[in-house]
């Protein structure tokens, strides 16, 4: 744990590295010391059809982290200004960057491991 998922739309792959942005995620998400590093687990979801605002052209990136419950709204804000930091020059020209932490219900969570 976390899961992270990023959505991003397609034309940003043009201009933007996506494989620099899912590590630099990773990376924030590892620097934060929330997480054991072998837990976090990060991807990207291109997003063919979509529409930011009324700007034609505008793109987009969002990030959903979801985590297991437990940490407080302080460790959560550092969560989000670290993965932030990690990825603000990368997507400095991006119209919209969006983060959000959401707590996963444990008894609605199941994992298996091989």
């Amino acid at each position: 744990m976390p899961h992270c998922t990023i959505e991003y739309s397609a034309p940003l792959a043009e201009v933007l590295s996506i494989e620099a942005l899912v590590s630099a995620i990773h990376r924030g998400l590892s620097e934060t010391e929330l997480f054991e590093p072998q837990t976090i687990k990060t991807r990207a979801l291109r997003c063919d059809f979509f529409q930011v605002g009324e700007e034609e052209g505008a793109q987009f990136i969002h990030l959903n982290i979801a985590i297991m419950p437990g940490r407080s709204d302080e460790q959560k804000a550092m969560l989000l200004e670290r993965v932030y930091d990690a990825i603000a020059l990368i997507t400095s020209t991006v119209n919209s960057v969006t983060l959000e932490v959401v707590d996963i219900k444990q008894q609605h969570y199941f994992k298996a491991l091989n």
